[in-house]
């Protein structure tokens, strides 16, 4: 999206009975980010609802949410036009998933009530699959323990996490929203992932892959490549769980987001034998190419607690998949290198 400011909009659609949840979230807001509600109309147009968006936010960064019944008209504006915003939240609602990765590299908030029964269980299921494994949004997910509206420990999340979104922003500015094209690899074109759909990983912290995992044999295989990289180190790290095998440079880039962790110059870890995946920082492109093609996924805090260009790159089940994951680590490497 066009950066006219350092400052930052959030904007709130609520459902229109309830200006008064509305309210008490914007009051909680840090007050570096500029808040405005707007009710939700029953019958509006997703261009008419964009335009009022678009004149709260006054041709500055915006960060848009939405609750309940109104989060399928935002997703709606989101949905075909995500760089044209610095990111979403959607609480205790649902809408209908597309197709591809379309929020790749947009910073998501999504939260739902396991005792909702406004919107039906296996709608908010769907939505709640396809945000954090499809979407190819970094997502903050949030599953309460009450119903429809919005509890306080919600709100509370839902603030931390703009907190921390607005603090990249005046960090690195918005960063690559949205899906970017082919990147450029050092081993040609990176081809589509034949998966048949993607593994599934964690969606809280630490962020592991549990479904169609590697095999030992081809971790092992993945780790004698990319530890004979030029100028990779291996050492413990200190970023991940117990047993992560880190890949450390020495002497690389000084700017700190090209690292998973940069005082040590890890800038990935491959997780332990019952994950088989890796994390890796990678360039905006690259990180958008290995994301949409089914490669990779974003961590759920790329974007807001760290660096945007922070995927989980699923575990090779092949020879041929061992080779083109070390090629992505190597971007990583290259990356961290500078």
């Amino acid at each position: 999206m066009t950066e006219t400011s350092t400052a930052a909009v959030f904007v709130l659609l609520h459902e229109a009975g309830a200006p008064a949840d509305a309210r008490a979230l914007v009051s909680a807001l840090p007050a570096a980010l500029s808040a405005t509600t707007l009710a939700e109309v029953e019958g509006e147009s997703a261009e008419a609802l964009r335009g009022r968006i678009d004149e709260a936010a006054a041709g500055r960064p915006v960060i848009v949410a939405a609750h309940g019944h109104a989060v399928p008209a935002l997703a709606a504006v989101v949905l075909a036009d995500p760089a044209a915003f610095a990111g979403a939240a959607f609480v205790n609602g649902a809408f209908e998933p597309v197709e591809g990765a379309p929020l790749t590299g947009l910073p998501v908030f999504f939260a739902l009530g396991e005792q909702d029964l406004e919107v039906p269980i296996p709608v908010q299921n769907v939505t709640w699959r396809w945000i954090i494994s499809e979407s190819g949004a970094p997502v903050t997910a949030h599953l309460d323990d009450g119903g429809h509206g919005p509890t306080t420990r919600t709100w509370a999340e839902l603030v931390k996490w703009a907190e921390h979104r607005l603090a990249r922003i005046a960090e690195n500015g918005v960063g690559q929203v949205g899906v970017v094209g082919q990147a450029d690899w050092s081993f040609g074109e990176l081809p589509v992932r034949n998966s048949g759909g993607r593994p599934l990983v964690t969606w809280s912290v630490p962020q592991q892959q549990y479904t169609d995992q590697a095999m030992l044999p081809f971790q092992e295989k993945l780790f004698e490549k990319v530890s004979a990289l030029d100028g990779v180190k291996l050492g413990d790290s200190d970023f991940a769980v117990p047993g992560a095998r880190a890949l450390l440079i020495e002497n690389g880039s000084t700017d700190t987001a090209r690292y998973l962790d940069a005082a040590s110059g890890e800038f990935a870890h491959l997780h332990p034998w019952y994950d088989g995946s890796l994390h890796v920082v990678l360039p905006a492109d690259k990180a958008s190419d290995a994301i949409t093609k089914g490669w990779a996924q974003p961590h759920m805090w790329a974007g807001t607690r760290f660096t945007e260009g922070f995927v989980l790159v699923y575990g090779p089940r092949n020879d041929a998949e061992v080779e083109i994951v070390a090629g992505i680590v190597d971007a990583g490497r290259e990356y961290a290198a500078g």
